[in-house]
Order: C-alpha cells, then structure tokens, then sequence
C-alpha cells in the first residue's frame, strides 16, 4: 500500500511522528480485507504484541510503501512482519502477533479470512 505524507504526520520539523508508523501499518492491514469486500462488523483482528524498529525518518510529501508479510497463522493468532521503504530503502518494520475477536472474545480466525491470508505468506 502507499502512503503520502502530509503536514499533519509530522512534527515542526517536517519530520513524520514515531506513532504514524504504526497507524500506516493498521491502515495497509485494514486494507487488505476491504478491498475483500470484509468490513468487520462484529469481529476482526487487534494488535496483542508489537515489536517496531526505526531505521531512518520519512519526510513531508515522501511517498512510502508498506509491504506486509504474513509469518504464521495459528487457529486464532497470526503473526506478521510489516516493512514500510522509501524508494526501496527500509525505514521502518514491525513484527506484530494479532489476536482474531469476534464479539470480543477470542475466537478460530475463519476460512474466508484464512484465505486472504494466505495470498500473503
């Protein structure tokens, strides 16, 4: 997914916030699933651990590609690792176990979803 980044992901500097990274993960994850035509209504998937290192700084008005590697899937986890570059040059990445809720309570990820995520192991 591509990301643009705009005045309101940086800081005086022009810098983009630490926190942004991790937003732009969720919005590339989320993503993955709408453009399935899966919206969440009483289920989905919530961040249960996140390991994150910053390797060098976006900028104002860089584009940026955040590319999602799905590591393992468990009846009811799945653990990725999302990178996010700037012209093929790595600036962040994040190892993220995710935990699949339905009605709030830790449920078997279904196969429809299974699925689509598999596309990216």
């Amino acid at each position: 997914m591509k990301v643009r980044i705009y005045y309101e992901d940086t800081d005086a500097g022009g810098v983009v916030y630490h926190t942004k990274y991790i937003a732009f993960c969720e919005r590339a994850r989320s993503e993955i699933f709408f453009q399935n035509g899966i919206n969440f209504e009483n289920d989905g998937f919530v961040v249960r651990a996140l390991q994150a290192t910053f390797y060098s700084p976006a900028k104002l008005a860089d584009l940026l590609e955040v590319k999602t590697e799905i590591n393992s899937i468990k009846r009811s986890f799945v653990n990725i690792t999302q990178k996010i570059y700037k012209n093929e040059i790595l600036l962040f990445e994040a190892k993220i176990k995710l935990v699949f809720l339905k009605n709030w309570k830790i449920a078997t990820i279904p196969q429809n979803y299974l699925k689509i995520l598999n596309e990216y192991s």
